[in-house]
Protein backbone atom coordinates (compact mmCIF):
# COMPACT_ATOMS: atom_id res chain seq x y z
CA UNK A 1 0.00 0.00 0.00
CA UNK A 2 1.34 3.69 -0.99
CA UNK A 3 1.96 5.74 2.29
CA UNK A 4 0.72 9.19 2.26
CA UNK A 5 4.28 10.36 2.81
CA UNK A 6 7.56 9.84 0.82
CA UNK A 7 10.61 11.79 1.16
CA UNK A 8 11.85 13.24 -2.00
CA UNK A 9 15.69 14.13 -2.56
CA UNK A 10 14.29 17.65 -3.83
CA UNK A 11 11.67 18.55 -1.53
CA UNK A 12 11.92 16.73 2.13
CA UNK A 13 8.98 15.22 2.67
CA UNK A 14 6.10 15.09 0.79
CA UNK A 15 2.60 14.10 2.14
CA UNK A 16 0.00 12.66 -0.23
CA UNK A 17 -3.55 14.37 1.49
CA UNK A 18 -5.83 12.05 -0.81
CA UNK A 19 -3.62 8.59 0.70
CA UNK A 20 -4.29 9.93 4.14
CA UNK A 21 -7.76 10.43 3.38
CA UNK A 22 -8.33 7.13 2.09
CA UNK A 23 -6.18 5.36 4.80
CA UNK A 24 -7.80 7.37 7.65
CA UNK A 25 -11.22 5.65 6.79
CA UNK A 26 -9.46 2.59 7.57
CA UNK A 27 -7.65 3.57 10.65
CA UNK A 28 -9.39 2.41 14.03
CA UNK A 29 -9.77 5.13 16.17
CA UNK A 30 -9.24 4.65 19.70
CA UNK A 31 -10.39 6.42 22.67
CA UNK A 32 -7.15 8.48 23.09
CA UNK A 33 -7.36 9.27 19.20
CA UNK A 34 -10.87 10.97 19.37
CA UNK A 35 -9.44 13.03 22.20
CA UNK A 36 -6.77 14.36 20.44
CA UNK A 37 -9.05 15.35 17.27
CA UNK A 38 -11.09 17.90 19.34
CA UNK A 39 -8.68 18.77 21.88
CA UNK A 40 -5.30 19.16 19.00
CA UNK A 41 -3.11 20.24 21.94
CA UNK A 42 -3.53 17.05 23.50
CA UNK A 43 -0.73 15.64 20.86
CA UNK A 44 2.22 17.69 21.89
CA UNK A 45 2.29 15.82 25.23
CA UNK A 46 1.71 12.64 23.89
CA UNK A 47 4.74 13.33 21.22
CA UNK A 48 7.26 12.01 22.75
CA UNK A 49 6.03 8.36 23.24
CA UNK A 50 6.53 7.60 19.91
CA UNK A 51 9.04 4.71 19.15
CA UNK A 52 12.64 5.40 19.26
CA UNK A 53 14.07 4.71 15.40
CA UNK A 54 11.42 6.11 13.50
CA UNK A 55 12.51 8.76 10.86
CA UNK A 56 10.72 12.17 11.37
CA UNK A 57 8.55 11.40 8.21
CA UNK A 58 7.56 7.82 9.82
CA UNK A 59 6.51 10.46 12.52
CA UNK A 60 4.33 12.79 11.03
CA UNK A 61 2.46 10.39 9.36
CA UNK A 62 1.84 8.35 12.22
CA UNK A 63 0.99 11.87 13.88
CA UNK A 64 -1.09 12.77 11.33
CA UNK A 65 -2.91 9.44 11.44
CA UNK A 66 -3.90 10.25 14.72
CA UNK A 67 -4.71 13.78 14.46
CA UNK A 68 -6.23 14.86 11.59
CA UNK A 69 -9.51 13.93 10.88
CA UNK A 70 -11.79 13.30 7.68
CA UNK A 71 -14.37 14.67 10.26
CA UNK A 72 -12.62 17.97 10.46
CA UNK A 73 -12.09 21.18 7.30
CA UNK A 74 -9.38 20.47 5.13
CA UNK A 75 -8.28 23.92 6.04
CA UNK A 76 -7.84 22.88 9.66
CA UNK A 77 -5.97 19.64 8.78
CA UNK A 78 -3.72 21.09 6.81
CA UNK A 79 -2.83 23.40 9.85
CA UNK A 80 -2.81 20.85 11.95
CA UNK A 81 -0.27 19.02 9.48
CA UNK A 82 1.76 21.40 9.27
CA UNK A 83 2.10 22.35 13.39
CA UNK A 84 2.86 18.33 13.40
CA UNK A 85 6.00 18.85 10.77
CA UNK A 86 7.41 21.70 13.03
CA UNK A 87 6.96 19.81 15.63
CA UNK A 88 9.14 17.10 13.98
CA UNK A 89 11.84 19.94 12.70
CA UNK A 90 10.69 19.11 9.06
CA UNK A 91 11.29 22.41 7.07
CA UNK A 92 9.98 22.14 4.14
CA UNK A 93 6.50 19.86 3.28
CA UNK A 94 5.02 19.23 -0.10
CA UNK A 95 1.12 18.65 0.36
CA UNK A 96 -0.48 16.83 -2.76
CA UNK A 97 -4.00 17.74 -2.42
CA UNK A 98 -7.46 16.00 -4.25
CA UNK A 99 -8.28 19.28 -5.43
CA UNK A 100 -7.10 23.27 -4.95
CA UNK A 101 -7.76 25.60 -2.21
CA UNK A 102 -8.62 28.83 -2.45
CA UNK A 103 -7.22 31.96 -1.58
CA UNK A 104 -8.67 32.46 1.60
CA UNK A 105 -8.01 29.29 2.63
CA UNK A 106 -4.35 29.63 1.76
CA UNK A 107 -3.97 32.86 3.17
CA UNK A 108 -5.72 30.86 6.57
CA UNK A 109 -4.01 28.13 6.28
CA UNK A 110 -0.24 30.56 6.53
CA UNK A 111 -1.78 32.80 8.99
CA UNK A 112 -2.80 30.08 11.51
CA UNK A 113 0.51 27.66 10.75
CA UNK A 114 3.23 30.42 10.44
CA UNK A 115 4.14 29.13 7.39
CA UNK A 116 4.55 30.24 3.66
CA UNK A 117 2.82 28.38 1.06
CA UNK A 118 3.66 28.39 -2.24
CA UNK A 119 1.74 26.68 -5.44
CA UNK A 120 4.18 23.69 -6.46
CA UNK A 121 1.47 22.93 -9.50
CA UNK A 122 -0.08 25.12 -11.76
CA UNK A 123 -3.43 22.91 -10.97
CA UNK A 124 -3.17 24.40 -7.51
CA UNK A 125 -3.30 20.79 -6.43
CA UNK A 126 0.26 20.36 -5.01
CA UNK A 127 1.62 22.53 -2.24
CA UNK A 128 5.18 23.74 -0.86
CA UNK A 129 4.85 24.79 3.01
CA UNK A 130 8.23 26.11 4.14
CA UNK A 131 7.79 26.14 8.03
CA UNK A 132 8.76 29.78 9.16
CA UNK A 133 10.41 29.76 12.87
CA UNK A 134 7.61 30.65 15.44
CA UNK A 135 8.53 33.96 16.83
CA UNK A 136 7.82 34.27 20.75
Amino acid sequence: MDTPIDISKDSGVVFNYTLFLSASCQYRLTFIDALKALIPSLTVSWTSALPEGMSESEKLQTQALKVLSTSTSDTNNLIRLIRLARQERIQELLITLPYALDVEQLDYIEEKAECKIILAAESGEVLRAMLCEVRI
